[in-house]
């Protein structure tokens, strides 16, 4: 056998060995893609199911919430829900707002109507402001604010101090 002719046998061994490495990358690929469209799916299937019991279980306890059955479970639920009703209105206070007392929506502090239901909302009562019987405190016209002495403008509301 001459040159040529092992050259061209080991090519031929190369091409071989070429050609089983892509089939056997081409059905790890195929295998490796499969998998990633089963797992998804999968996945996708198991939350749609989560989905369905979580409405079931809303179901029951919307339409018998003193199942006995679930007594311990939807008392936990109760407990929750008074503890999120609680933790609303404490960050609707920190930021400012109200709830609102029909609904439970969070609406603006100075809203007197919910803008989701519709209900009247009663402004919390201000506390009056403090009235200075002292002649030698000066108290600023417009929103009676204590004025330091030498002072310009409130430092409340900004009215001028004549």
């Amino acid at each position: 056998m001459g040159f040529k002719e092992t050259m061209m046998g080991f090519a031929g061994k190369v091409s071989d060995t070429v050609d089983k490495g892509i089939e056997t990358g081409k059905e790890s690929y195929q295998k490796m893609s499969e998998k990633n469209r089963l797992n998804k799916e999968i996945k996708t299937l198991t939350a749609e199911v989560n989905d369905i019991l979580l409405n079931v279980g809303r179901q029951i306890y919307n339409t018998d919430p003193n199942n006995a059955q679930f007594s311990a479970v939807f008392s936990d639920v109760r407990a929750k829900e008074d503890k999120i009703a609680s933790d609303k209105q404490q960050l609707s206070l920190l930021d400012g707002n109200i709830i609102c007392p029909a609904c439970g929506a969070v609406v603006p502090k100075d809203s007197r109507i919910c803008n989701q239901c519709g209900a009247t909302i009663v402004a919390p009562e201000s506390p009056a402001p403090e009235v200075i019987q002292a002649e030698s405190v000066n108290v600023c016209v417009k929103c009676g604010a204590t004025l330091p002495d030498g002072a310009k403008f409130c430092g409340k509301c900004g009215n001028p101090v004549a």
